[in-house]
């Protein structure tokens, strides 16, 4: 999931035009703001997404069975919480490609590239398409599962097709997707003022932020 993240962070920061070719205002606001959303909803998908895999560690199934009812139980809960976050960010991010052609406004090009990596055309079982589509599912129509099955849906975040994660290659990837939106942030910040872009921000950060974050 992360390296893909990553891919996309990096298409939008080489694939977005000046903005400052907008005339109007308001146009240059819009697209800005949106870049930001997209931002902080990437930003927090890498910092949930990091300690969830941290404290499930490789076999998220395993950790589970280890641990003794009563804390397996609040490990879950808090597990299921991050999850259905993730699984929101997901869709909304692919909200922000497909849902009303935001990008497509900007540059035409950039949201079929993008389009690809998020693998909506295709069958790829961990693309995150079918990432965000597994975990919003769950939070649609949450079943009775048992434990393992719950801590499965970690795998499934991190982008596995089994139980088990790749722990230092999801963290090699995280590190990667952390210099990207270091360097999105710094070219976003340069298509408004300063001002301009703390008023954004705010906007931006208050919007993407879920009641259990606030």
């Amino acid at each position: 999931m992360f390296a893909d993240l990553n891919t996309i962070v990096q298409l939008i920061r080489t694939g977005v035009t000046d903005v400052r070719r907008y005339r109007k205002r308001e146009k240059r606001e819009e697209i800005v703001l949106n870049l930001l959303k997209m931002y902080f909803l990437l930003k927090d998908c890498v910092e949930e997404g990091e300690s969830l895999i941290a404290e499930a560690g490789p076999g998220p199934v395993e950790t589970i069975r280890a641990m003794d009812t009563w804390k397996a139980d609040a490990t879950l809960k808090r597990w299921e919480a991050a999850l259905q976050r993730q699984a929101v960010r997901l869709r909304s991010l692919e909200g922000f490609v497909y849902g009303d052609s935001k990008l497509a406004v900007i540059n035409p090009a950039l949201q079929d590239r993008i389009g690809e990596v998020i693998g909506y055309k295709f069958e790829r079982a961990n693309s995150l398409h079918e990432i965000g589509a597994a975990l919003f599912m769950r939070v649609m129509f949450p079943l009775d599962l048992s434990n393992e099955e719950v801590a499965r849906y970690v795998s499934t975040m991190a982008g596995s097709e089994d139980d088990l994660v790749d722990v230092e290659k999801a963290k090699a990837e995280i590190a990667e997707l952390r210099d990207s939106l270091v360097q999105y942030r710094a070219y976003v910040e340069r298509l408004l003022s300063d001002d301009e872009i703390v008023e954004l921000s705010r906007t931006a950060r208050n919007q993407t932020l879920f009641p259990a974050e606030t």
